[in-house]
């Protein structure tokens, strides 16, 4: 029986294989005197919105979306100076890149996690949603909670440590959204924890070392973006 395909959908991995199979195309055609591949690679900037595209669409991975519609507003800007044969200095407005993060950092904080259905006997400590921020300092805390649900944390030049070997989630979801420039974070879980690691990284790194198997009821989702710094999370 043939499998199916219903739930079929362009994945990262196709559209780069899709862009260099019409690359080679169009190289060949030149070649062979069919038509001016300059002419169409001047466009070449569609190929980033088409590949930030099927990024952003992959609901699984927020780290991959959150890059996706870095990619997308990049390739749209230089394709419209490419079609509009003008010069746009893209390094000198890269700074609005901070303005859409901060925007997405402030929107981010106004969503909340729903809580989940735990049993009645599990009641709620003042640390089952909580926000820490450490600039030039350095933030430690540990947390009892039996019914954690979500946490803001943000580190800039500065580092968090959080223990979370007391707590739980209740037998639920937990979330922790995470914001580190020139910093670091350290989580520690129980090993009955078992961790997503969304967490969108450029020239840093976000290393899950948990030990929690994949069908543990206790379920945290790390996610947010770091830059020039690290998360470690570990059991």
């Amino acid at each position: 029986m043939c499998p199916d395909n219903a739930g079929y959908r362009a994945t990262p991995q196709a559209i780069v294989g899709l862009l260099i199979i019409t690359l080679g195309l169009l190289w060949t055609g030149d070649n062979l005197n069919w038509w001016e591949a300059d002419q169409v690679l001047r466009y070449w900037p569609l190929g980033l919105v088409a590949l930030g595209t099927a990024l952003a669409l992959q609901p699984e991975d927020r780290g991959r979306r959150i890059f996706g519609y870095i990619l997308i507003g990049l390739g749209v800007w230089m394709t419209i100076a490419a079609f509009l044969r003008v010069h746009l200095v893209f390094w000198q407005a890269w700074p609005l890149l901070f303005v859409l993060l901060g925007a997405r950092l402030i929107y981010r904080s106004t969503q909340r996690v729903p809580n989940a259905p735990a049993a009645p006997s599990v009641p709620l400590s003042s640390d089952h949603r909580f926000s820490d921020f450490a600039f030039w300092s350095g933030v430690k805390r540990r947390i009892a909670s039996p019914a954690f649900r979500q946490a803001d944390l943000t580190a800039v030049m500065g580092g968090i440590e959080l223990d979370f070997t007391g707590a739980s989630t209740g037998g639920g979801e937990a979330v922790i959204d995470v914001f580190v420039m020139w910093g670091g974070i350290e989580i520690k879980v129980p090993p009955d924890w078992t961790v997503s690691n969304q967490v969108l990284a450029i020239m840093g790194g976000a290393d899950d070392r948990s030990t929690g198997p994949q069908d543990a009821t206790n379920r945290l989702v790390l996610r947010g973006f770091v830059l020039m710094g690290g998360i470690e999370v570990k059991t």
